[in-house]
């Protein structure tokens, strides 16, 4: 096993499964950063620690299920659904996620995730919990691939071209098992936060800026034939939602 997908394989089952924070030290460098939408939340200790309290406040006994993982050669990233039961209301909730990820070659220094927030919302607040995607069989044992600058190229032009607004349904957030919600702006300005390949495979966590809004992306695409043949994608569409 990759050393980088055993490090993940702790973070995954070890610590966020388990919500066993101790391990926290093991798996993240001092320093450790995690940026989701406009927030960056700076030492693993401090900002960070804070925040993973806080929810599991809320859902003490969190699940995390790996759905996919992409390792490239100092890289990494996961398509997960975190799920539990909240003690604020009561209900259950399932939702998505995509995060990209760096380390040092021992611990993890950054994270960049995108978890669709307004699915949990509304599941919580209706009583109907999503049923959880299938795991991943084995995705730990996959071999790191090196970089494709091509299939790179092929995904910064796509998402500055048609991009994430013509996905077909099914790509975005929980449409696989709800009705589409979607709140990409069509003709927004995109910003790349991050971006790598592992083969054909390109993750990448971005910034849509629109004409009356700003969200932020990060997804998983397969590029074949030097084109984008599929993509999943997690948005902060939660800022949008609230607002309507």
């Amino acid at each position: 096993m990759h050393p980088l997908a055993a490090l993940l394989r702790r973070y995954a089952y070890a610590y966020t499964a388990s919500g066993d924070v101790t391990r926290c030290r093991e798996l993240m460098v001092d320093d450790y950063e995690l940026t989701m939408g406009p927030v960056t939340l700076h030492g693993r200790d401090t900002e960070y620690l804070a925040a993973v309290r806080k929810q599991l406040r809320q859902f003490p006994a969190l699940g995390f299920t790996v759905h996919d993982l992409v390792l490239g050669e100092d890289r990494a990233a996961l398509r997960f659904t975190e799920h539990g039961r909240s003690t604020r209301t009561g209900t259950a909730a399932a939702w998505s996620g995509v995060s990209l990820y760096r380390w040092d070659g021992a611990r993890l220094t950054h994270c960049g995730v995108e978890q669709d927030y307004a699915s949990r919302r509304r599941q919580l607040e209706t009583r109907a919990c999503q049923v959880v995607a299938s795991p991943a069989v084995d995705p730990w044992s996959v071999e790191p691939a090196a970089a494709d600058r091509e299939a790179e190229y092929a995904v910064r032009a796509w998402l500055e071209g048609a991009g994430v607004a013509s996905l077909p349904a099914g790509s975005l957030d929980d449409e696989h098992v709800a009705p589409q919600d979607r709140m990409v702006p069509r003709d927004g300005t995109v910003t790349v936060l991050d971006l790598f390949s592992a083969g054909s495979r390109v993750a990448f966590h971005i910034r849509l800026d629109g004409a009356a809004t700003t969200r932020y992306v990060a997804g998983i695409a397969e590029v074949v034939g030097g084109a984008v043949a599929s993509v999943r994608c997690v948005t902060d569409r939660l800022s949008g939602w609230t607002r309507r």
